[in-house]
Formats: C-alpha cells, structure tokens, sequence
C-alpha cells in the first residue's frame, strides 16, 4: 500500500479507509497458453511444452472500505473493514522457457480488461491484518474466451 488514510464517521468507531496501493499477480500455467502482442494482443493454446510459462500483471489500485474499531483508545484493539478495490492494469509480462524456443519475454496489456473491481476485506487485532481481495470481473477480455478471476489473501502490517 502507498498510502492508506481514514475518516471518522462515527466517533472513530466506524471509520472511512481509502487509499492507493499495488496489486501484483504471478500466475504460473501448466498448460501451453501463449501470449503475444505483435501484430496486434492474442492469446492461443500452443503446440510447445513449456518447462516455465508465467504471468505477471500488476495493477494501481484505490481500495474504499469501511472500518469498525472496537476501542479506538487501544493500539491493539480489533478491526474489521470491508468494501471494494478499482484497479487500473500497469503492466503485464509474460515469461516462457523451452527447448524448442529457449527464454521468451512478452510485454503488454496482453488481452488484459483494462480495469478490474474486487471485493476487499480484513480483520485484525492491533497492527496485525488478514487480507482478502476478490475480483468480480474476469481478468482476460471476453474476445480471448478464457475466464480467470484473481484472488489474493495474505497478512498485512499497518497501523491504519
């Protein structure tokens, strides 16, 4: 997360969060999935075994949540907060190892939709937080005619 920032709405107890953060996937396929971005973005099933085929997209995000806080007095105090993430893709790369073909890198939006809407959650006691993310849209434009929503859930550090 860049910045993270809260607005009381209810003598701290229930609180506005929002904020500007990164969200990175790295994918990792078994099958034979290639992308490329010349003459124009394509995805197809490829005829080559990969030893390594992966995909990194990274997005900007801005999360808007609303946060409970069960003692606002207490650094250590629990918190839930809950509610949506627009993300805005950056960049994607994807990245091949084979015999036939050696390293291959491509660079692009990749067929990649653009924008990306997740539903977003934590809970936490003190500066320690559960996280999850969600998406609701498929990540891979519907010409394409794969259908892949991302998930993220991990621990965050933050005292907001």
């Amino acid at each position: 997360m860049v910045f993270m920032q809260k607005v009381n709405l209810s003598k701290h107890y229930l609180n506005l969060k929002y904020g500007l953060g990164l969200e990175q996937f790295n994918f990792r396929y078994e099958n034979n999935l290639s992308f490329r971005n010349k003459p124009t973005n394509y995805i197809f099933n490829d005829s080559i075994n990969f030893s390594k085929n992966k995909l990194f997209v990274n997005y900007l995000t801005v999360p808007v949540m609303f946060n409970y806080n069960s003692n606002p007095e207490s650094k250590s105090a629990f918190q839930a907060s809950a509610g949506v993430s627009v993300g805005y893709l950056l960049n994607a790369r994807n990245k091949q190892v084979s015999a036939e073909r050696g390293k291959q890198k491509t660079q692009g939006n990749l067929d990649l939709e653009t924008f990306k809407v997740s539903l977003v959650g934590e809970l936490g006691l003190g500066p320690v937080r559960l996280y999850g993310s969600y998406s609701l849209n498929n990540m891979f434009k519907s010409s394409t005619g794969l259908d892949q929503t991302p998930f993220a859930f991990g621990v965050r550090f933050s005292r907001w």
